[in-house]
């Protein structure tokens, strides 16, 4: 009798999970994939970090090969990656995803508010 060999769910390649597209046009990738990316040859050929209301950085990404603008979600799940520090979202682009360009900054806050 043959041993039936399990596949490990981490070196699953998932494409299709990917790429999240939301209703309304938004795009965002998961930060594991985006690292996998990465590793695979990809490039960061522009970033935004966009602040909130509340104070909290999300992170956009051009890619080399793709159109568009890409929000980098959660490791695990669908909901946008966010920083408190805007030094540790910067320091992420640098040391994590090896990205050393141009980084924007958008804010939605507004003084008073």
């Amino acid at each position: 009798m043959a041993a039936s060999k399990t596949k490990d769910p981490a070196d699953d390649d998932r494409s299709d999970e990917t790429w999240i597209r939301a209703p309304g046009g938004e795009t965002s990738i998961r930060l594991r994939s985006l690292s996998h990316y990465l590793d695979k040859g990809g490039s960061i050929v522009d970033a935004r970090l966009v602040e909130d209301d509340e104070g909290t950085y999300s992170v956009w990404v051009r890619l080399g090969d793709r159109p568009g603008e890409f929000r980098v979600n959660q490791f695990q799940n669908d909901r946008a990656k966010t920083y408190r520090d805007l030094n540790l979202a910067v320091a992420t682009l640098r040391n994590e995803f090896g990205y050393y360009g141009n980084i924007g900054l958008q804010t939605d806050r507004r003084p008073g508010g």
